[in-house]
């Protein structure tokens, strides 16, 4: 999903037989024709017409259908010669590249020192879909998910540590969220409040728990399988409900309980009576604290509602660039309109996060599922990284565990291709359109373009076909298996 930084730098037709003889065989240095380099081996990687031979110094360079060919090479200390030569029908044209090895040449930056956590004693308020991480981590995806909090609850903001507020949700829990998800408020924090009675009652499309409070306040919710419980802890609350009603029209909810597991904080144990889950929101209406629990869909494509999200898009978001040049942006649309319209076929209801290449948020990509309520997502990506000369292959990310078998099942499919090995089933991944409770998410990372074998795959529109029909027929063994173990 990073970036791949390609240069490309047409090269000039070398003297000898003439300009003419040979202006038909085109040669391009997409990487490591740079004049100076601060590392022993580079990676020389052309591009030439895929009927050519190459070769570069003398050792044959496969020529992918892409046109793309490439070596690592070994530098000696000072001036080095590539030679790099093509061959086509008879006709021949080479090119030598001088590049100079510095040890030590090309150093990283150091890296910037970390932020120092500053004491603060001060109250916010939550802007909507502020997202609670468990710690000060970060890397490109952010630190660490716990939850995302609706707008309007007062917090205690005990420190800051860089772009962060570090928060006191209780006498012993404490979560870190961007400054900006947090505006001024003179209203502070009550001490530990009590609870008030629990209600769950249907309500058409869901089960609903409601617990009423004195004031908003933080939750955190996660789930356990076999059997099958939503948890939520709400902080800065004492247990006083007395009565917990259960209405007996129930589809979703089996049971609820509470639990004091902290001196503050009180623990919702809501008990499903299915193996699976379709998904939760929590909220506040006022001061009440409001679990929606999804009734489960007839699990069958027909009548279901399915979110696809082709990753990236818009002129700030190309995603990974592939070693000719394709975006990624435009591969995941592609593969996604295919998804599309084999979903369609099978009667399913399909909504697109985006229809082109436009930039769309992430919260207005969250909206957008949440709004027409979908049954499941399933996120289309390209990957970038490690060796440009081998198979890197393909992997899937959910980050609750509800959603591991989801993600296996497609999983499983992809790896039926030849030649595309394992990169793994990847839990707690943070990526913003997993994080959601709402439904059942995974992400999809195709296999990865900064490899020549496996742009040679995605660039071929059969196989983004059939890498559309192995999502298919992944979602089609999940539901296979929900309807065997509702």
């Amino acid at each position: 999903m990073k970036t791949l930084r390609t240069v490309f730098a047409a090269l000039a037709l070398t003297a000898g037989a003439g300009f003419g003889a040979f202006a038909q065989i085109p040669l391009k240095v997409l990487e490591g024709g740079e004049g100076t380099s601060g590392r022993k081996t580079i990676d020389v990687i052309c591009q030439t017409d895929p009927g050519a031979t190459a070769t570069i110094n003398g050792k044959a360079a496969h020529v992918y259908k892409t046109g793309a060919f490439g070596l690592p090479v070994q530098l000696c200390e000072g001036e080095n010669k590539v030679k790099i030569e093509v061959k086509l029908d008879g006709k021949s044209l080479a090119k030598t590249l001088t590049v100079n090895y510095v040890p030590g040449g090309q150093r990283r930056p150091e890296a910037r020192p970390a932020p120092v956590e500053k004491a603060l004693d001060l109250y916010g308020m939550t802007c909507d879909d502020a997202a609670l991480a468990y710690g000060n981590g970060s890397d490109r995806l952010g630190g660490s998910k716990m939850t995302y909090l609706v707008d309007g609850i007062p917090v205690k903001v005990v420190a800051e540590y860089g772009s962060q507020y570090k928060l006191q949700l209780s006498a012993n829990r404490f979560a870190y969220v961007a400054k900006g998800c947090v505006k001024g408020c003179a209203e502070a924090v009550r001490g530990p409040m009590n609870s008030e009675n629990i209600r769950i009652v249907n309500k058409g499309d869901f089960d609903v728990v409601t617990l009423p409070l004195p004031q908003r306040t933080t939750y955190y919710s996660w789930m356990e399988l076999d059997p099958t419980v939503l948890y939520v802890d709400v902080f800065n609350v004492m247990n006083n409900s007395n009565w917990i009603t259960h209405m007996r029209d129930l589809e979703m909810i089996d049971y609820v309980d509470c639990q004091q597991v902290e001196s503050d904080v009180l623990r919702l144990a809501i008990r499903l009576k299915n193996t699976h889950s379709w998904g939760y929101h929590i909220y506040y209406d006022r001061n009440v604290l409001t679990i929606m629990v999804k009734h489960a869909p007839k699990p069958a494509l027909a009548g279901m509602v399915i979110g696809l999200d082709a990753g990236h898009g818009g002129p700030e978001s190309n995603g990974a660039i592939s070693v000719t040049g394709a975006k990624e942006k435009d591969l995941n649309l592609d593969i996604v309109y295919r998804l599309k319209a084999l979903l369609e076929e099978r009667g399913a209801c399909v909504v697109l996060t985006r229809t082109k290449d436009e930039g769309i948020s992430m919260a207005d990509r969250r909206k957008i599922l949440w709004d027409k309520r979908v049954d499941l997502l399933v996120s289309i990506h390209n990957n970038a990284s490690g060796s440009a000369y081998k198979p890197m292959g393909t992997s899937c990310y959910y980050k609750y565990i509800q959603n591991r078998e989801l993600a296996a099942c497609i999983l499983d499919r992809i790896l039926e291709f030849d030649d595309v090995p394992n990169m793994g089933l990847v839990g707690n991944f943070n990526f913003a359109l997993g994080t959601p409770t709402e439904y059942p998410a995974m992400l999809v990372e195709g296999l990865f373009v900064s490899s020549m074998p496996d742009e040679e795959k995605l660039l071929d529109p059969d196989f983004r076909q059939q890498l559309a029909v192995k999502v298919l027929t992944g979602l089609e063994d999940y539901l296979g298996k929900v309807q065997a173990k509702p």
